[in-house]
């Protein structure tokens, strides 16, 4: 089965996934302070966020199946220059790590993890905004 499905481009709707994506990661810094587990959390759904908005700004999107994390993650590895190979295997690690804080009762997300998530999210949405505006026809916004 196909693990992508195409979509037309829809610039404002691809804006929309990076705002969020940015509230997200807004949200992540905020709650630092209070909740390591949910800041890393939110790390990772605005790195999630605006990779599926990238991944529209090629006119496909995940199908909903299990794995698509990884679906997208690898997406996003394979249209993005390599000198960013150092943020996927960050982006992959926190992915295997939110899930074991999620289902696994060891899972333990510290405050050190959380900073290097908020880091790692701030960088590679700057990457993304950068590559979808070469591809936004309407020109930067």
């Amino acid at each position: 089965m196909r693990k992508l499905k195409p979509q037309q481009a829809d610039f404002e709707q691809i804006r929309r996934f990076i705002v969020s994506a940015e509230k997200k990661l807004a949200a992540a810094r905020k709650n630092l302070a209070i909740d390591e587990e949910a800041a890393y959390e939110l790390a990772y759904g605005a790195m999630l966020k605006a990779s599926v908005g990238f991944m529209l700004s090629f006119g496909v999107r995940p199908r909903s199946l299990p794995g698509h994390h990884v679906t997208i993650i690898e997406f996003a590895a394979r249209n993005l220059s390599k000198e960013h190979q150092a943020q996927f295997a960050m982006f992959d690690r926190m992915r295997r790590k939110r899930h074991q804080a999620m289902y696994d009762v060891t899972g333990f997300v510290s405050k050190r993890e959380a900073e290097d998530a908020i880091e790692a999210a701030e960088g590679y949405l700057a990457v993304l905004r950068q590559e979808i505006e070469k591809k936004d026809p309407r020109g930067s916004r």
